[in-house]
């Protein structure tokens, strides 16, 4: 299964953005565009990472057990599949993602037959049809060539969807995560502040706070928590446990939030500020929120409202405000 190698690939996808679109990703949240476009790059290529490791797994498959690969290897998965990855697969060769194994109601115990109802029945399609399709031929350097029936290359197209869709559905939440430590980074640096010196990242768990948060800014009093929460229209929630996470006088950074949502009534009840990314002027709205906070001595920059200027100004931070770690 060459796990190791997927997990390292899978990383390295999911720290793909280059400074430079990091910096147009923040430009588009910061003057209110949509910015969602922008992040679709890790979710593509962690599709990518996935098909290519489904065509080496497939190739290694026929080759190690023939026609039958299919159900030898579903077989195989079912008494190793303890990894993430592994479970993942053996549902893709269903040609089912979990959520519509789970809808359908089929246990693992009846995998092995509802793939060979689902390939007895492709093996209908392909006789049925009013023209010869095409076949999928694995290749490569190292395991030479073998070319599929077309009951497989259709089927391996199943497999291939079936893993979109899952990397779709488990990306949703978490498209942006990755980024979240830039936009504070670079939030707090327009406003004038200075990492490691009065503002810190990724402040770990400690005694007073039992999860990291994203951000921490240095007070007359102590020093204040934000979190940021990518949440669209789409998705409403932001949980209890993010709000009590800051605290009182904390702050939460949000995407966009709809005219119905709770979020707004949930922070005032914890003494947590809200601010929307995408409404009106989120940094003049952090600017007036932490100015009367932050030490007397302490430089604040009140931010521009005009797009351009603001555009212009995050582009003057140095390409190491928007770098991300790249795994080894």
């Amino acid at each position: 299964m060459n796990l190791p190698a997927l997990r390292l690939s899978l990383a390295r996808a999911s720290a793909s953005y280059s400074p430079q679109e990091v910096q147009d990703i923040i430009c588009s949240l910061f003057t209110g565009k949509n910015y969602r476009r922008l992040t679709e790059k890790p979710t593509r290529q962690t599709i990518s990472v996935f098909a290519a490791w489904i065509l080496n797994i497939a190739h290694k498959a026929v080759l190690s057990f023939g026609k039958s690969w299919n159900g030898n290897l579903l077989e195989l998965l079912s008494r190793k599949g303890t990894s993430r990855e592994e479970k993942w697969l053996r549902v893709w060769l269903l040609g089912l993602t979990q959520k519509t194994a789970v809808n359908l109601e089929i246990r693992a115990f009846e995998y092995q037959d509802y793939q060979e109802r689902a390939l007895s029945s492709t093996d209908d399609v392909v006789r049925n049809l009013q023209w010869q399709p095409d076949i999928i031929a694995l290749s490569s350097k190292d395991l030479g060539n073998v070319p599929l029936s077309a009951r497989d290359s259709i089927w391996l197209i199943q497999i291939a969807g079936a893993a979109a869709l899952t990397i779709r559905g488990s990306k949703k939440s978490s498209a942006g995560k990755i980024l979240e430590k830039a936009i504070a980074r670079a939030a707090l640096s327009i406003l004038g502040l200075k990492e490691g010196d009065t503002f810190w990242l990724n402040v770990a768990r400690d005694e007073e706070v039992e999860r990291e948060v994203d951000a921490e800014i240095l007070t007359r009093r102590g020093r204040i928590r934000v979190d940021i929460a990518l949440i669209g229209t789409g998705n409403q929630e932001v949980s209890e446990d993010k709000l009590a996470r800051v605290g009182p006088n904390g702050v939460v950074l949000v995407d966009k939030l709809g005219p119905k949502s709770q979020v707004p009534k949930n922070a005032a009840r914890h003494q947590v500020k809200i601010i929307q990314l995408r409404n009106n002027f989120p940094l003049t709205e952090l600017f007036a929120y932490i100015q009367p906070l932050v030490p007397d001595g302490v430089s604040l920059r009140k931010p521009p409202t005009n797009d351009k200027r603001l555009e212009a100004l995050i582009r003057t931070l140095p390409p190491t405000a928007f770098s991300l770690p790249v795994a080894e």
